[in-house]
């Protein structure tokens, strides 16, 4: 895929998976800011060509992606790292709100279940 595109192709981190399937050489992710080792282990899994561990774990990551960006980015993403302690504060600067209860639930649910 890097061949037939060049290096400035940016994905989506819903794509994480199945665009290094492709051969895609890497990505940059505001969700790996949760789940950083979760992510690492994908791409090995998908370098060495563990599809099948590859797979079930990118599909779980496609869903705290999801749960991460139901809402504006950044404001669930800092809702959650604020709900762990990471950060002081969820606030955002307008015209953003603050991300919505619900959402930051599914977030850590979701964030949970990788956790094991």
């Amino acid at each position: 895929m890097r061949r037939r595109t060049g290096s400035g192709v940016r994905v989506d981190g819903l794509f994480v998976s199945p665009v290094p399937a492709m051969g895609a050489s890497g990505a940059v992710l505001a969700s790996a800011h949760l789940a950083t080792r979760r992510f690492a282990e994908l791409a090995d899994a998908w370098r060495t060509g563990d599809a099948g561990r590859a797979r079930p774990l990118g599909h779980a990551l496609a869903r705290l992606s999801a749960a991460l960006f139901r809402e504006p980015s950044p404001t669930v993403l800092k809702a959650v790292l604020y709900e762990q302690g990471v950060i002081p504060t969820p606030a955002v600067r307008l015209p953003l709100l603050p991300a919505g209860e619900d959402t930051v639930a599914e977030a850590l649910k979701r964030l949970g279940e990788l956790e094991g």
